[in-house]
């Protein structure tokens, strides 16, 4: 048997046959089946990932500010959070230093409407010592309903609770 014949039971089998049509389909079936349960289970982990990644990135910020404050010795830095531009900025005196949109998270994250309250406005005011002005939260969402609230207490530590959907 020296042409690519293998002897099975009686009958003669070519070794170079491929798949039949039928089993392609059914590969095929298979596949698609898999994946109609896949994507969507994908699309909801990243959705929620981005958001994740948007808290934890606001959260280092306020650990970053916190820590400007203390090096610098100074009163002077804020972080003003806009629900409207859905994003929030640095300032230094009434200078902005730098702006981040949480759109760069994802499109579906934003800043719940009317969330950020910290004491008498939406701005986060470090002392000197490291310390804010007032305590708050504010409330990020995204396209699914999932929630991350940040909330920084009076000694400018800042924490997140993720209700996830």
């Amino acid at each position: 048997m020296g042409n690519g014949d293998e002897k099975v039971g009686m009958k003669t089998r070519r070794l170079t046959e491929g798949f039949s049509l039928v089993e392609l389909l059914i590969a095929m079936a298979l596949i698609a089946i898999v994946s109609a349960f896949a994507v969507p289970a994908f699309q909801r982990y990243a959705d929620n990932d981005n958001l994740k990644t948007a808290a934890r990135e606001i959260t280092g910020d306020f650990f970053n500010t916190r820590q400007r404050a203390v090096n610098e010795n100074t009163d002077d830095y804020r972080l003003v959070f806009d629900d409207g531009g859905n994003s929030y900025s640095l300032t230094k005196s009434g200078a902005t230093l730098w702006t981040k949109s949480l759109a760069d998270f994802g499109s579906g994250v934003h800043l719940e409407t009317g969330s950020a309250a910290f004491g008498s406005g939406t701005a986060a005011s470090f002392h000197r010592r490291g310390t804010l002005s007032q305590a708050g939260s504010l409330t990020l969402k995204n396209s699914r309903g999932s929630k991350a609230e940040i909330t920084a207490n009076l000694t400018g530590r800042a924490y997140v609770k993720f209700t996830m959907q």
